[in-house]
């Protein structure tokens, strides 16, 4: 099972990696292992989590003008999808 303890760099690079073919950024991890990363729009999001075989565990989240943060998104403008690190590793089948 991972932890924040036990995620390993190479499982780190591999998905900066992916993310980079989506112009998308890391932001981090929290300690339930929930990755956060920023897309440009939500169809690279979607598109991200549906290759990724994360749509069943992602959900996606925005910062609206007035600074508040909504579930429900403009397709156009940068997102951040949260998922679980562990169904990323299952995607790679590590």
């Amino acid at each position: 099972m991972i932890t924040r303890d036990n995620v390993s760099p190479e499982l780190v690079d591999k998905l900066k990696t992916v993310l980079d073919l989506y112009s998308a950024k890391l932001h981090g991890w929290d300690d339930d292992r929930y990755v956060d990363a920023e897309f440009p729009d939500a169809f690279a999001a979607s598109s991200f989590a549906d290759c990724s075989g994360l749509l069943e565990y992602a959900f996606m989240q925005q910062t609206w003008d007035d600074g508040t943060v909504k579930r429900g998104v403009s397709l156009s403008k940068t997102v951040v999808i949260s998922f679980p690190m562990w169904a990323f590793a299952n995607y790679l089948e590590i």
